[in-house]
């Protein structure tokens, strides 16, 4: 049993993801139970810099039109790129189309885009700008600015707050008692699209001992891996603050 917090009615798909994650440790607990592990949201730890790179970044998607009455709007596409990335394949029975139209959508989001969303580094990134849009930050005077620069998402990434939300995520896995290859299993995964055929080539392992690894990561973790919704964005953008990406990772510079 996996339990969220308490939360609003209209946030119940937080919660959802909440209790997917703290299923992911219960898993591997003697009661079978677990509360999810609250860990500080990177949008927030960000502030308000990021609403007007997501902005500026999902722009292309926002200003689509449909060019016929059965065509999918920017509302739609948007929600589409929400739901894929939270559900993979199940967004189809989320959002009730078929498995071919969602394959369509996808193919549109990221030519609008330019993405290419085979690549987890362009998942995270969209997932990033997209969270942007759902995060409220408090209100305040506006600074006296003129045709301010847009941010970047690596300076957005290089504030303190940002790396010291980073290493958190990954401070269960460097503790002195945990063997350092679970670490190193999760870079390699996380590297290769969190693909487990390439990381288990990667790493000269089977494809069972792969699985095996990555659930020994949820438990320390406490965060789904394996099955959606996952923590893999987060994970991948948390090495992105970091610099423990590599040029390859990172061909959308965001």
């Amino acid at each position: 049993m996996g339990v969220s917090d308490a939360v609003a009615l209209t946030d119940t798909a937080a919660a959802y993801a909440q209790a997917v994650h703290a299923l992911a440790a219960a898993r591997h607990r003697a009661d079978r139970r677990a509360c999810f592990a609250s860990t500080p949201d990177l949008a927030l730890a960000i502030g308000p810099g990021l609403a007007d790179w997501a902005e500026h970044f999902l722009a292309p998607l926002r200003v689509h039109t449909a060019r016929r009455p059965q065509d999918p709007g920017s509302t739609e596409l948007l929600a589409t790129a929400a739901s894929w990335l939270r559900f993979s394949s199940g967004a189809a029975d989320h959002l009730r189309i078929h498995r071919n139209t969602l394959s369509a959508r996808l193919k549109h989001i990221a030519r609008r885009l330019a993405l290419d969303l085979d690549r987890l580094a362009d998942q995270s990134v969209l997932a990033l700008a997209l969270r942007a849009t759902a995060v409220p930050h408090p209100a305040g005077p506006a600074p006296l600015r003129t045709e301010p620069p847009l941010p970047r998402l690596d300076d957005l990434l290089a504030m303190p707050a940002v790396t010291g939300w980073a290493r958190s995520q990954f401070r269960p896995l460097t503790a002195a008692a945990e063997p350092a290859h679970l670490a190193r299993t999760l870079t390699v995964w996380l590297h290769h699209d969190a693909r487990i055929d390439a990381t288990a080539a990667a790493l000269s392992l089977s494809t069972t001992a792969v699985r095996k690894r990555l659930a020994r990561v949820e438990a320390l973790l406490q965060r789904s891996l394996l099955r959606p919704p996952t923590a893999r964005h987060d994970l991948w953008l948390a090495q992105r603050a970091l610099g423990l990406t590599t040029p390859a990772d990172c061909r959308h510079p965001g």
